[in-house]
């Protein structure tokens, strides 16, 4: 619902529109302002500037970009903040804005059921991630930017980064800025059950 209801507020003509959410629900509101651009609005009016409160179970996008965790500093910040202009990958037509995962941690993610993250809040997700961790098996994939072939082979996760932390604070893609007009990228290739556990408290930090 937070796609078309951005979409919405956009031709309403609102000029803040706040995301109470985690990442996913801000990941939607950036879409719906990209459905509301990419439709042609009829006008020369821009987009509505994007507020944050950080109310979901991880927070990564929100705590990258120093957003208050309390709710009326955070809503203080949207409203007489100053404005930050930060990039926005596309993959297959639709935008992210912090991290797009593929393999074990995107994995683990999808599977963390709302009702677990509502009761266990970020834990949720190494709960799931020990579940898939018995079931692991590498990507094949083939990464290039431009004409250049960067990787290719099989994996068992990677990231493409515009912020430093997904899942919870893991910090996949460290030195990633939303705002230099670069998309990071950590790839992990296939090795051992044994030899990823001993990297994973790695990839956390």
């Amino acid at each position: 619902d937070a796609r078309w209801m951005a979409r919405e507020a956009c031709e309403a003509g609102c000029d803040l529109l706040v995301a109470a959410g985690g990442d996913g629900t801000v990941n939607e509101v950036v879409n719906g302002l990209q459905d509301w651009q990419h439709e042609g609005n009829g006008s020369e009016r821009a987009a509505p500037q994007l507020g944050i409160i950080a109310l979901g179970t991880a927070n990564d996008f929100a705590g990258a970009l120093g957003i208050p965790a309390e709710i009326p500093a955070a809503m203080e910040l949207a409203v007489t903040g100053d404005t930050l202009e930060v990039d926005v990958g596309v993959v297959e037509g639709r935008c992210f804005i912090n991290v797009s995962t593929g393999g074990f941690g995107a994995e683990a993610t999808e599977e963390a059921s709302d009702e677990v993250k509502r009761v266990l809040g970020p834990i949720a997700y190494l709960i799931t991630g020990v579940r898939k961790f018995a079931s692991l098996e590498p990507l094949t994939a083939r990464v290039s930017s431009g004409e250049n072939l960067l990787a290719e082979g099989r994996f068992l996760l990677f990231a493409v980064g515009n912020c430093r932390r997904t899942g919870g604070g893991n910090f996949l893609t460290p030195e990633a800025d939303p705002t230099d007009g670069l998309l990071d990228l950590c790839l992990v290739e296939e090795m051992s059950r044994v030899e990823f556990l001993r990297i994973l408290p790695q990839l956390r930090a």
